[in-house]
């Protein structure tokens, strides 16, 4: 049962004048920091939630939405003088006083500081005097949050004198052998102490005189990030194994810098599942590496506090009672079951991405009680038996067809094509994971613009659960005339990555497939809408259910936008279908007649605005007259999703979870609901 007055940990908020030519540049360098690399999808991300706001009126920031926000202002010339922009900027700070929330101002130019009359006395992050600004900007961003998160305690016992008052400083605890490795981490130490905000903790450096040397380097792990100096000597050295282990039991941010010389006799098993950073080249001038170092500590440091506020938040959302020493930072290994003591349920939940079968089953026979999740997967948990839910594989031997396309208002929504791409790759992870073989089609490109086959093929590789080749779980289904223009090389090369299907249409067509390419006649313009409907019909009889994300309403190739279409066959037909309109497109509005309402991109008046549609409309319902087939009038689409309303959906979900499932901006979220359906039906 889910609780639905629980809220998130943290949105985060890029805020840009239009006139800034970086800014969205800035932004989805964010997205990669704060959220997920979406080109590297079997990488750790950090998963908060980020959002954008540009344009020459900007959407609202809602801080109810999460218990904290942080809203990032890059402030330019043009936004100071702008009265729009500035009257904006003052709801926003009278917005953040009174929650909490924070607004992190960003000096673009020295003339930044005036953009508001509430921002006076703001400490601004001063751009204009880096040498490389966005990295720069990266860091600071990155610790400022640490500092928000893990001060959060004090945060929620506030009191007058010290509301405004800024957290503590993160603190490192230096790990090294004296052996080989003192220089170096003396250097690091006074690096961070000189250069950066954080503080750090030197061992025996540290250390008053006369106290226990043991209780007082442990105390200090706890509450403390681990910078382990990896040399020649250092996992031989007993004291360094065990501020590893310290570590580990007490679930601290752990990063491993790598600084061999010639290497070492025997590694340390219990240093696995950590970030690793990599120094090439040690020298008396390490500022630059230990920079690399810092920026990548942060990082991991963030989502380290991230991650389990999230879980605690997603645990109290869901009612699902667990234990603290359950909430894993770090993907499961045998050591994590010495640590892991009266957990109650014998569920542990760990960060995504999933583990391949291989891990889980290695762990799963030291001790075939405890149970290994994501976070994704915690919706399921009543729904899926114990002995299932640890194979992950419950939509084994079905097929989801995937339905997300460009949506071209997809800014209206404080959204980016960025979100919808990740969107896709996410939906795409948790659904081969679970054991499902992916279909999809259309207007596919195979060009070197675009790595999605790439990543699928990664994904699907990662995650085979049966004895089967990568390209037997991706299904790509192509019409007439695309697949006479792919190249058999191209076909033989991406012969591992999915499995082609054409779709020979049932009608005649033109013996040269070139002149249905330039679709310049309504002859031809007709080929391609019957042909891509033949296609949605043939995908849909061979799919167990769709998921429809964005999608164009102008500028499509069919007789229909081709998310309606699909929506249409497949509600049809019967086939569960499940809508998300955070990304706008198509895919809002289906919701919007779903919900009984008449959205004018769905009318005849919308779609003539294309001078080329009357023409093929006639033509289209005048040759499906002649054939005896079903003509396309508009109105008569809006009425049947009028009439199907929310239980034509089929989709195993309630009226009131697709209502969340049309409105939620957390992707997390959206892939929950859906495999909860999944599972249902």
């Amino acid at each position: 049962m889910m609780i639905n007055n629980i809220i998130a940990p943290l949105n985060i908020y890029i805020v840009w004048h239009p006139t800034f030519d970086d800014g969205i540049k800035y932004a989805r360098s964010f997205y990669t920091l704060f959220n997920r690399d979406i080109n590297d999808p079997l990488s750790r991300g950090i998963g908060i939630p980020l959002y954008f706001r540009t344009g020459n009126v900007p959407l609202d920031i809602d801080t109810s939405k999460s218990e904290h926000t942080a809203v990032v202002l890059l402030v330019n010339d043009e936004m100071v003088i702008d009265d729009t922009w500035k009257e904006y900027i003052n709801g926003v700070v009278d917005k953040i006083q009174n929650s909490k929330s924070i607004i992190y101002p960003v000096a673009l130019t020295e003339n930044s500081f005036s953009v508001s009359s509430k921002l006076p006395n703001k400490n601004f992050i001063r751009l204009f005097t880096e040498r490389e600004p966005l990295r720069y900007l990266q860091s600071m961003l990155t610790h400022e949050l640490c500092r928000l998160l893990f001060d959060k305690e004090r945060i929620n016992d506030i009191s007058d004198s010290t509301a405004f008052q800024s957290p503590p400083p993160l603190k490192m605890f230096i790990s090294h052998a004296k052996e080989d490795g003192v220089d170096t981490a003396k250097q690091l130490s006074d690096f961070i102490q000189s250069s950066t905000p954080l503080k750090t903790f030197f061992d025996a450096n540290d250390i008053a005189i006369g106290y226990d040397f043991p209780q007082e380097i442990e105390a200090n792990i706890q509450n403390s990030v681990l910078l382990v100096i990896h040399s020649d000597k250092y996992s031989s050295r007993e004291w360094c194994r065990k501020e590893i282990i310290i570590a580990k039991k007490y679930n601290r941010p752990i990063i491993v810098i790598n600084f061999f010389d010639e290497g070492e006799d025997r590694s340390f098993p219990y240093m696995a599942n950590l970030k690793n950073i990599r120094i090439n080249n040690i020298s008396d001038n390490m500022s630059q590496e230990f920079e690399r170092i810092f920026h990548v500590t942060l990082k991991e440091t963030l989502r380290f506090k991230y991650h389990q506020l999230y879980i605690k938040y997603l645990a109290l959302k869901y009612k699902l009672d667990i234990s603290e020493n359950a909430i894993m930072s770090y993907p499961p290994e045998l050591l994590s079951l010495v640590f892991m003591k009266d957990i109650k349920h014998n569920l542990t939940i760990y960060p995504d991405p999933p583990l391949g079968d291989e891990e889980i089953q290695l762990i799963n026979s030291a001790n075939k009680k405890l149970q290994f999740i994501t976070p994704t997967f915690i919706p399921l948990i009543n729904k899926i038996e114990e002995e299932e839910f640890q194979q992950l594989n419950f939509l084994s031997g079905k097929t989801v067809g995937i339905s997300i396309s460009e949506s071209q208002n997809i800014d209206k929504f404080g959204l980016e094509n960025h979100h919808l791409q990740d969107t896709l790759v996410e939906f795409a992870r948790y659904l081969l994971v679970s054991g499902a073989t992916l279909a999809y089609g259309g207007d596919i490109k195979y060009d070197s613009h675009s790595n999605f086959n790439e990543i699928l093929f990664n994904l699907a590789r990662n995650y085979l659960k049966e004895n089967k080749r990568p390209s037997e779980k991706i299904l790509n289904y192509v019409c007439y005339p695309l697949y006479t223009k792919i190249p058999v090389e191209l076909k033989a090369n991406l012969n591992e990555i999915a499995t082609f299907i054409d779709v020979v249409p049932t009608f005649k067509v033109p013996d040269d497939p070139s002149v249905v390419f330039e679709a310049k006649e309504v002859e031809n313009q007709y080929i391609w809408a019957r042909s891509l409907t033949e296609m949605r019909e043939k995908m849909n009889s061979n799919i167990h259910a769709r998921i429809i994300v964005g999608g164009k309403l102008t500028g499509y190739s069919g007789i229909l936008p081709g998310v309606v279409e699909e929506a249409y066959i497949g509600m049809k037909n019967k086939k569960p279908v499940y809508l998300i309109g955070a990304m706008g497109g198509a895919a809002n509005s289906i919701i919007d007649a779903i919900k009984g309402l008449n959205p004018y991109e769905l009318t005849e008046k919308y779609q003539i605005t294309n001078s080329k549609y009357p023409l093929l409309r006639d033509y289209y319902n005048s040759r499906m007259k002649d054939e005896g087939l079903d003509t396309v009038e508009y109105n008569n689409i809006i009425s049947f999703f009028n009439e199907k309303g929310f239980a034509g959906l089929n989709n195993g979900l309630s009226s009131s979870e697709n209502e969340i499932l049309f409105n939620t901006t957390n992707t997390t979220e959206m892939i929950s609901l859906v495999l909860k359906g999944l599972r249902s039906i």
